[in-house]
Parts: structure tokens; C-alpha cells; sequence
């Protein structure tokens, strides 16, 4: 059955101009190509946000990066990625895998060959990228969203501070979160409180092995360092309580999802 896609709608209202768009990222003409990927991903993933009409244009994405259609594989995959990835905005987890299972199953499988090419095509930051994208496929909660992000806000499971961990910073640390810091722009002022200590390879969780199995092999070091830490350990620098990097992630993940209910879905929904 023809989808009608006038009934979904995207970041500028009815989505009845995503054939036309999809037609013209096939396009030989590769100005005119350019231009229609621009468009999908201003429509589908504008800034950040999803909309009915990203979903529904997985199974094209999908037919895209498998090459059945023409079009830039390497931008359809990694468009239907963050448009996985931010799936919580919209459906409870695992909604994507249950809808379209074939076409999530190919891009599973096109992104798992992206990020074992050889040699691998992008820098440390573009792997994890690649990496998020292959958990939001797997249906793989926090991660597919964390892996990249330098400031992990997080709360002390002792004393109940707020607290930032910063990755980005040599030494790394863990600091008293600033809450003024969206309305400054620099929430980064002052020397790094305490450090992160990463954790031995052999010590990793088996999701957490597996990613960095994966960076090891691709040659990107930093990438696979920059795991260990992820899910090392750290110490408040207000009670000097000991704590597990990723369990507090985790936990101010699920407590912020529990206090931001989903958008409402606007359209029908596509199939």
C-alpha cells in the first residue's frame, strides 16, 4: 500500500514533499542531490528533533543505503541512525524494531560494515557517532546518546550533589554542576575537583568490551580510551563518595526520562 505521506507531518508541516525530495538525493545532478539531502535532514531531524514522518522514512532510508534505490548510502544511513536515536521522543523503546524490523535490521547490519571498514572513514568523534548510530539500532538505551557527549550531568548517590563529569578536559574530572551554566553558554569555570579513573579493559561490562573492541580494531585509540573512562569510576568532590561513571549516567538518563513525557505524535502514523 502507497503511503500517504500528506497525512504525516515533518519539522515544516505535511510531509507530502518527502517523494519529490527522496527522487531528487538520487538525482545524477549532484548540486540538485546536495540540496535534497540538506532538506531531508532540516525536515526529518531538524536540530535535534523527530517528527511521524522520520519514522515512517526509515524503509526508504533503508532502501537507499542498500543501494535499490539511488541516493547518498552513506547520508541515508546515517540520517535513519539519528532519527533512531532520538526515537524516545516520541515512542517508548523498542518501537522502531517492532514496526520495521526488516528495514532497522539492514541498517543494523550497513552501520555494524561502517564501523569495521577498513580502513575506517572519519576521526575518533565520527566512530563514536558511528557507534551510537549501531546501538539505536540494537534498541540499546542511554548509550546511543551518551557516547559523545564531553559533560555527563549526573547526581551523587551519597550526598544527592549535583554534579558534572567533563571528558573533554585533560585531566578529566568531575566538578559541582553550574546552574547558571545554559544562561552564561560557559558552564566551565574552575579547576577540575576530581578525577576519572578509567577502567581496565578486562573490567568492562560486555557492551561496553564490545565498543571498544570495535575502535581498538579500527585503529582509532583515543575512541577506545575514551570507553574505559566512560564507564570508569569517580569521586564526588562534595562528600568524597566513590561512584560508578556509567551507573550514574544511567540513572539521571532514566530519571530525566521519567519527568519528560513524549511529545505528541502529530499525523498518522506511517507504515
Amino acid at each position: 500500500m502507497t503511503l500517504d505521506w500528506s497525512r504525516l507531518n515533518h519539522a515544516y508541516g505535511p510531509a507530502s514533499d518527502l517523494p519529490r525530495l527522496f527522487a531528487e538525493a538520487g538525482d545524477c545532478d549532484p548540486d540538485l542531490a546536495e540540496v535534497a539531502w540538506e532538506d531531508l535532514w532540516a525536515s526529518l531531524y531538524h536540530q535535534g528533533t523527530v517528527y511521524p514522518a522520520s519514522f515512517a522514512a526509515l524503509p526508504v532510508l533503508a532502501d537507499i543505503a542498500t543501494g535499490r534505490v539511488p541516493g547518498g548510502r552513506r547520508q541515508a544511513l546515517a540520517l535513519a541512525g539519528r532519527v533512531v536515536t532520538e526515537e524516545q521522543q516520541l515512542h517508548p523503546p523498542g518501537y522502531v524494531q517492532g514496526r520495521y524490523p526488516s528495514a532497522v535490521a539492514e541498517l543494523h547490519r550497513l552501520t555494524r560494515d561502517q564501523v569495521t571498514a577498513r580502513p575506517f572513514d572519519g576521526d575518533e568523534d565520527d566512530f563514536l557517532y558511528w557507534l551510537e548510530n549501531l546501538l539505536a539500532f540494537e534498541g540499546v538505551p542511554v548509550w546511543r546518546r551518551n557516547l559523545r557527549r564531553d559533560a555527563q550531568p549526573v547526581v551523587c548517590p551519597s550526598c544527592a550533589g549535583s554534579l558534572e563529569i567533563d571528558l573533554s578536559q585533560q585531566p578529566e574530572g568531575t566538578r559541582r554542576r553550574d546552574p547558571n551554566a545554559l544562561f552564561r553558554g560557559l558552564g566551565r569555570e574552575g579547576p577540575v575537583l576530581t578525577g576519572v579513573r578509567a577502567a581496565a579493559p578486562a573490567d568492562l561490562p560486555p557492551m561496553a568490551s564490545r565498543l571498544r573492541s570495535l575502535a581498538v580494531a579500527a585503529g582509532r585509540p583515543a575512541a577506545a580510551d575514551r570507553l574505559t573512562r566512560l564507564f570508569g569510576r569517580t569521586t564526588c568532590p562534595d562528600c568524597a563518595a566513590d561512584f560508578s561513571v556509567p551507573d550514574r549516567i544511567a540513572a539521571f538518563a532514566a530519571e530525566r526520562s521519567a519527568g519528560a513525557p513524549r511529545r505528541a505524535s502529530r499525523g498518522a502514523p506511517g507504515g
